[in-house]
């Protein structure tokens, strides 16, 4: 979640009494709910709904195919940094690097 709304996100979560589990290992999902490795150890949640936020990858093959063939190319928001996106820091970016061309 971003820095500017992930706070939301998780206040609301809290208030319906949603667990949070920070730093585990999924292992799988079935039938008996979420298999994870906390601490080095093994767990199930049980669990008839799963919803998992486990953060984001930058997709970069427009940039690195863009480059290749000689074209001036920039890298800003998720392609940049995807850990973390949020809106604010892809839109100054955005402003930053238009400002300088």
């Amino acid at each position: 979640m971003g820095k500017t709304t992930g706070w939301i996100h998780r206040a609301g979560l809290v208030a319906k009494g949603v667990g949070m589990i920070p730093g585990c290992t999924y292992e799988r999902i079935d039938d008996k709910g979420v298999h994870v490795t906390i601490d080095g150890q093994p767990q199930l949640i049980e669990a008839d709904t799963v919803v998992i936020c486990a953060g984001q990858e930058p997709e970069r093959s427009l940039h690195a195919a863009l480059t290749e063939k000689g074209a001036s190319v920039h890298l800003i928001g998720g392609a940049d940094v995807a850990a973390e996106l949020d809106a604010k820091r892809a839109i100054n970016q955005g402003t930053v690097l238009a400002a300088a061309i």
